[in-house]
C-alpha cells in the first residue's frame, strides 16, 4: 500500500513563477533570494514557517516576476528584491498585503 506523503505545517505559501516567458533572467534569482531571506528571518522552519514553491508558468506571461501568496490569494507583479523585502516584512510577517504591488486578488 502506498503511504501518504508528509508536509510540515506552514502559515503561508508563496509561489514564484520562474518562467520561462515573463522574466526568465530575474525570476530564478528572486526565488533563491526568498529562500535566503526566509532562513535569515527564521521563517523556514517552525510554526510560522513560510512554504515556498517555484512554478514553471502561472499563465499570465507578463509583468514578471510574479509572486502569489496563499491562503489569501494575493498576486504581486514585477517583483524585485526590494519589493520582495516589502512583501516579506509587510505581508508575510505583518499580515498586511502591499496594496501598491498587487495586480490580482482571489475573490
Amino acid at each position: 500500500e502506498d503511504s501518504k506523503p508528509t508536509l510540515k505545517p506552514y502559515k503561508k505559501h508563496v509561489l514564484v513563477c520562474t518562467g520561462p516567458r515573463c522574466a526568465p533572467e530575474t525570476s530564478p534569482a528572486l526565488y533563491a533570494h526568498l529562500k535566503t531571506r526566509l532562513k535569515e528571518l527564521g521563517l523556514a522552519e517552525g510554526p510560522e514557517r513560510i512554504h515556498r514553491t517555484q512554478c514553471n508558468c502561472f499563465g499570465v506571461c507578463q509583468g514578471g516576476p510574479i509572486l502569489a501568496v496563499y491562503p489569501e490569494g494575493i498576486w504581486y507583479h514585477h517583483v524585485t528584491e526590494e519589493k520582495l523585502e516589502r512583501i516579506i516584512q509587510e505581508h508575510l510577517i505583518g499580515g498586511k498585503p502591499v496594496e501598491d504591488l498587487i495586480f490580482h486578488r482571489q475573490s
